[in-house]
């Protein structure tokens, strides 16, 4: 501080204003608060008129304070002209220049729009974790202009680069944060032993932040309804692919029951299995009687449901030996 006071008063000797007329009395001002980048004779006295007034050197740095000593002020006052009655040896001015720190609120908007604009979502959440702002000038501080933003997409974290200018002076600095969003997936509603056939009373939808949501994890109860577990889950784990294992529900060759709904009648019929399949996956199955192919989704281990709109297809030999029915003979 000593050393900055010394420079400054010996600015205030070779530069500034030169020499002023006498003016009413002064009085100190023991302490001002500087909004400018010199201090000038006005931030030490009351009482000066404006043609009295000038600049006597630099401010202290923003956010950083100056103390000039009584002998200094005396100085000062001689050397300009200032009438000063209450000159005192243990007089003394704090000066003190108004800054700014470069708040979370500050950036916000410009990393939102920098993550926008690399394709993330309005519903996102966007956090600035442990920012500490740089602090610049108050009267010269612009707003923080954003210089690159590099988002990593995979994990949900980004890095925001910026620069403010502030007393000719532009000063980097940087914010870190993550990018979440509320995913819906598939979670076990109750416990689930392992080996367990799952059903879907067994899940159930919730929403997950992303930035916790398992790799494969399941987003569709149909892809997951049917197969089985391969350990203990449990209950409100976010279900993943590689904690299952499709079961084959229907066996190649096996019989089952054709489910045929139309207009509102319901009709059932035989039939062989001409594909294995998972319960929800469709399968190619043959009624025997009227030998024709019809596609179907399963239901449970014995019934098929067919499925709407679909033209049966005549069975070919191969059809039918795979299903262990006899080709007609030809008469």
């Amino acid at each position: 501080m000593r050393c900055i006071a010394f420079h400054f008063f010996a600015a205030c000797i070779v530069g500034g204003c030169l020499g002023t007329s006498s003016a009413d009395a002064a009085s100190l001002r023991r302490t001002s608060v500087l909004h400018h980048p010199q201090v000038r004779l006005s931030d030490l006295f009351n009482g000066i008129t404006a043609d009295q007034d000038c600049d006597l050197g630099p401010a202290p740095a923003p956010g950083q304070s100056l103390t000039i000593s009584a002998p200094q002020l005396q100085a000062i006052a001689q050397q300009y002209g200032i009438d000063w009655p209450e000159m005192s040896e243990l007089a003394q001015a704090t000066l003190t220049r108004a800054s700014h720190t470069v708040s979370h609120d500050d950036i916000m908007p410009l990393i939102v729009d920098g993550l926008k604009a690399k394709g993330v979502s309005d519903s996102a959440t966007i956090d600035v974790t442990n920012f500490s702002g740089p602090t610049v000038a108050a009267e010269l501080a612009n707003s923080p202009r954003l210089s690159n933003i590099v988002y990593d997409a995979a994990h949900g974290r980004f890095s925001a680069f910026f620069s403010i200018t502030s007393d000719n002076d532009t000063q980097s600095f940087r914010a870190d944060g993550t990018v979440s969003s509320r995913v819906e997936a598939v979670t076990a509603r109750t416990d689930l032993s392992a080996g367990q056939i799952i059903e879907q009373s067994d899940v159930e939808i919730a929403e997950i932040d992303s930035r916790s949501l398992p790799a494969r994890a399941i987003l569709d109860p149909a892809d997951i309804i049917g197969q089985s577990t391969r350990r203990a889950i449990r209950a409100h784990t976010p279900l993943t692919s590689e904690m299952t294992s499709r079961i084959d529900l229907i066996e190649k060759g096996s019989p089952v029951i054709l489910d045929v709904s139309s207009s509102g009648l319901h009709l059932t019929a035989s039939g062989v299995a001409l594909d294995s399949g998972a319960q929800g996956e469709r399968i190619h199955v043959l009624n025997p009687t009227s030998r024709m192919i019809v596609v179907g989704q399963i239901i449970d281990r014995t019934r098929v449901a067919v499925t709407p709109g679909t033209t049966p297809t005549p069975a070919d030999f191969k059809d039918l030996r795979s299903a262990g029915v006899r080709p007609q003979k030809n008469i």
